[in-house]
């Protein structure tokens, strides 16, 4: 057995692997920082967060706004009572010495004051939700059982050997209406990767779990840049350890053994967002050698990022599109480009207009994209990058605009997209032609066009990208895209690699796709169909993991490795989910499926992709939305269907031009895409 790892290492290792090596062997900081984040707001959260905890549980004030009978007991107002008290006796006191010795502290620990009350919130439905099944003054101490707890466990990998896994979580807390105990982390920002975020509770579930031998849940409670919970059920957590630890912890070894110029170094991260955030970028780049990484920015209130120069990946440098660079002192254009005298004229009128509101910008040059043109601003010095972001809705009266154009602050400059008045398609056959992939091949989906005129791509063996929730409104062009998406596959991928489950309750989506040789059963148009065929994939899931386990491998692609006869993924694609969500018994049969699939599929090779043209909170719950880590907004009816769909804060997908213009979010980035067009369907 080798020296033992932490879960924090097993965490990074997910996140990039190359990182972790350099910090094993080198030391320096391996915590990817957002372009907003604070140093030392991190520790101030735990350090807080800890201090609210004790106070709660050893103070007799707290225990007497629970003494009321349990159904009279107003979360709202008890919350509120706590905020109060804690704010006064713990938080304040830390701000005036915080602040005193360093002032520039001060914005970040009130943004952090904020994420605080939302987690005084949740602590609070907690407690009241207890308070049911035993006394006030019991309530605490048996809510909230232990903090800083350490766990361990020797895990068997798969070669036969043995290593020993360390950590030390933040909270454990009992949920008695639940009935289980659940392992709490506190993250100050929202992780910018998911798999990660799974993959570092489920390893402390599951070492509790072998300490005490009960069920755990778990829940990462982060507060930057707005609260927020993601809940992990046991079944979940289980199975991802199952799945994905050992072989991860096999990998580490020979990642952290590896030596310069002796085969093959870590991989980079998968998502190229997090080079941004990289703490030894440079370091990573002198050592393994350059690899290119985006540049990526923000929308308006937004995490998420917008990336406007990104550099193709070599999946997507064989295509291109009649997007282009228009610079002002020459006009390399096509016949179906818009004129570059019209371009300037677009981009000089929208500078004057912002003079005319006292705001001065340098016209930095255009980007021609096919539904819209981006123009780049550069703020004269002394203007600030908010005075044009709380320009929009002026914008978009003095351009006549029908939608509020999306202002992104990049680096360097300020972009402001416009619709092209000459709107291009992004046809598909430009893009993907017929080709017969080996069965090792990733499965890739066509999302859209970027920027650069490069096709996005997903792999649906990546976890942040296996499974998708797609939404939009009539009009946005979401049909469109889902048979762009599915043709995608037919043209790569044999009926013998492939199968295909389509559900069409409005029976126009898929008409073409009826006799495919890819579908596993007939097109599904009915209720009754839909509950059976979810209940089909998760009986075929079942039988693959059977098989896995006796063939002693994780996944499908190592099975289809290593048996004499391989099986193929299957894709369900589901339009117009809300159809299935009117009845309640329909509505939770599908709902338990979608969670399930959603959670244990990928690896299995069954991977679902879920549309809606009505995204309410009723229709995408959270239970649905929190299984599915795509996410592809096309023209939402609202802002708040466009926040369900992409989460947070990322309401701009109200201001998408239609017909396929669209927002996409896989592995922490959001892209503003194309989708392709097929006007005919030729197999």
């Amino acid at each position: 057995m080798t020296s033992s790892l932490s879960v924090s290492k097993v965490r990074l290792a997910f996140e990039c692997p190359r990182l972790l090596y350099l910090g094993h062997h080198f030391g320096g900081m391996t915590m990817f920082l957002p372009a907003e984040k604070v140093l030392g707001i991190g520790s101030a959260f735990h350090q807080l967060s800890d201090q609210f905890v004790r106070q709660l549980r050893t103070e007799s004030e707290f225990q007497l706004m629970l003494t009321a009978e349990p159904e009279s007991l107003e979360v709202n107002a008890i919350a509120q009572s706590f905020q109060q008290r804690l704010y006064q006796s713990i938080f304040f006191p830390y701000l005036q010495q915080s602040v005193a010795e360093k002032p520039e502290k001060a914005q970040a620990l009130h943004q952090l004051w904020q994420g605080l009350k939302g987690l005084i919130q949740r602590w609070t439905e907690l407690l009241v939700s207890n308070r049911r099944f035993c006394k006030a003054d019991e309530v605490m101490q048996k809510t909230f059982l232990a903090q800083e707890l350490s766990v361990k466990h020797e895990f068997i990998l798969p070669d036969g050997s043995h290593q020993l896994v360390k950590g030390r979580f933040d909270s454990l807390v009992y949920d008695f209406t639940h009935h289980r105990l659940c392992v709490v982390e506190y993250k100050t920002y929202q992780s910018p990767d998911p798999s990660a975020q799974l993959a570092q509770v489920a390893l402390y579930s599951y070492m509790l779990r072998e300490k005490i031998g009960v069920p755990i849940d778990s829940a990462v409670y982060s507060v930057l840049p707005d609260w927020q919970e993601q809940v992990y059920s046991w079944a979940q957590l289980e199975d991802t350890v199952h799945k994905l630890i050992p072989q991860k912890l096999l990998q580490i070894r020979d990642w952290l053994a590896w030596q310069p110029n002796q085969g093959e170094p870590p991989p980079a991260a998968l998502q190229v967002a997090l080079c941004d955030m990289c703490p030894q970028r440079k370091k990573c780049q002198t050592y393994f050698g350059s690899n290119s990484a985006s540049t990526s920015v923000a929308l308006p209130g937004q995490k998420p990022t917008l990336s406007d120069e990104q550099e193709p990946s070599e999946s997507t440098k064989r295509s291109k599109a009649p997007t282009q660079e228009v610079n002002l002192t020459d006009q390399p254009l096509t016949p179906t480009n818009i004129p570059s005298s019209e371009v300037e004229s677009i981009a000089n009128h929208l500078v004057r207009i912002l003079e005319s509101f006292g705001v001065g910008v340098d016209l930095q040059g255009i980007a021609l994209a096919p539904a819209f043109l981006r123009v780049k601003l550069k703020p004269q010095l002394g203007v600030k990058v908010n005075s044009i972001l709380r320009l929009t809705d002026d914008l978009r009266v003095q351009l006549g605009l029908m939608a509020s154009p999306m202002i992104a602050p990049q680096a360097g400059y300020v972009s402001v997209d416009l619709p092209r008045p000459d709107r291009q398609s992004a046809l598909f056959n430009q893009y993907i032609q017929h080709q017969t992939s080996p069965l090792t091949d990733p499965v890739k989906i066509a999302i859209g066009v970027n920027l650069e005129g490069d096709l996005v791509e997903a792999d649906l063996s990546d976890p942040n990208t296996c499974h998708f929730l797609v939404g939009g409104t009539t009009g946005s062009g979401k049909s469109e895209f889902l048979r762009s998406l599915l043709l995608s596959l037919l043209k790569r991928h044999s009926p013998k690699h492939l199968q295909i489950t389509l559900v069409d309750p409005k029976r126009v989506t898929f008409p073409e796709f009826e006799d495919i040789p890819w579908l596993l059963q007939p097109i599904v148009k009915d209720t009754e169909g839909a509950i059976a065929l979810m209940d089909s994939l998760m009986s075929e899931m079942d039988q693959r993991y059977r098989r896995f386990e006796k063939n002693r491998c994780a996944d499908l692609t190592r099975y289809n490795q290593q048996a004499s006869s391989s099986l193929p993924r299957i894709v369900c694609i589901f339009d117009e989910y809300a159809d299935f969500m009117a009845e309640k018994e329909s509505r939770s049969a599908i709902e338990q499926s979608i969670k399930r699939l959603g959670a244990m599929a990928r690896a299995a090779g069954i991977h679902l992709i879920i549309a809606t043209q009505r995204p309410d909170a009723q229709v995408v719950t959270p239970l649905i939305r929190s299984n599915l880590p795509g996410r592809v907004a096309l023209k939402t009816a609202s802002e708040a269907d466009s926040l369900i769909i992409l989460g947070g804060k990322q309401g701009e997908a109200v201001n998408l031009l239609g017909k396929g213009d669209l927002l996409y979010s896989g592995g922490g980035q959001l892209l503003r895409l194309q989708s392709l067009f097929a006007p005919e369907i030729n197999l």
